[in-house]
């Protein structure tokens, strides 16, 4: 196994030609969570290549920030985005160094299953937005998890499996409700449903594949 940093940092020139069924997944769960982006300061935790930057500029927010533990992530998001985008190396597991109430959406994506605990970051989540600005969380189903899915990639003939642990809703629900956050709306993405639209999701047939949410800072 190989550390989440080095990992992405290994995997950056390539990540986005890489066809996989979990980022194809959370990208409709974002579009279907109709975030209200508009005009608004969009926080990306954990941002990779600036995929949901991208999205958010495509959907007129005001402004952009991400954040992400891997300088070859970043510089794929910098070629993407160029200064559209405010773009910040910060280590997720400690502190971001963010200003309070700084931001109206934050999202996580693809993300928590790199950590241990969700607590930490979701907390940092609240203290980085306004009240009543909204998360977004997309992650990958804890069922997944338990049948031994996490992230991976083959790079020169190896295959490369990154830190994974998995997250349940009453995890989150724990986590959102110490954080200060309420009206959360869940969301079970099962495999099935949506194997017609991202065939690679066949191979988990008769599971949930991802979990996703939205809630508000009070």
């Amino acid at each position: 196994m190989i550390g989440a940093k080095e990992g992405y940092d290994l995997w950056a020139p390539a990540y986005d030609g890489f066809d996989n069924p979990m980022i194809a997944l959370a990208s409709r769960a974002i579009d279907v969570a109709a975030l209200p982006v508009s005009g608004k300061h969009f926080l990306d935790i954990g941002c990779g290549t600036g995929r949901n930057l991208a999205w958010a500029l495509s959907k007129g927010a005001a402004q952009v920030t991400g954040l992400d533990g891997s300088p070859g992530m970043l510089d794929q998001a910098r070629i993407k985005l160029g200064p559209k985008a405010t773009l910040i190396e910060r280590d997720l597991s400690g502190d971001w160094g963010l200003a309070p109430a700084s931001h109206d959406i934050a999202c996580i994506s693809l993300v928590l299953e790199h950590f241990p605990t969700v607590a930490p970051l979701i907390a940092q989540a609240a203290d980085a937005l306004v009240p009543g600005g909204t998360l977004f969380v997309a992650e990958m189903h804890a069922d997944l998890a338990r049948g031994g899915t996490g992230a991976h990639f083959e790079k020169d003939g190896k295959r490369h499996a990154l830190p994974s642990y998995g997250h349940d809703r009453v995890e989150f629900d724990a986590a959102l409700t110490a954080a200060g956050f309420a009206d959360a709306v869940f969301v079970d993405w099962r495999a099935d449903d949506h194997a017609a639209a991202v065939p690679k999701l066949a191979k988990h047939a008769g599971k949930s594949a991802l979990l996703s949410f939205t809630a508000k800072r009070r």
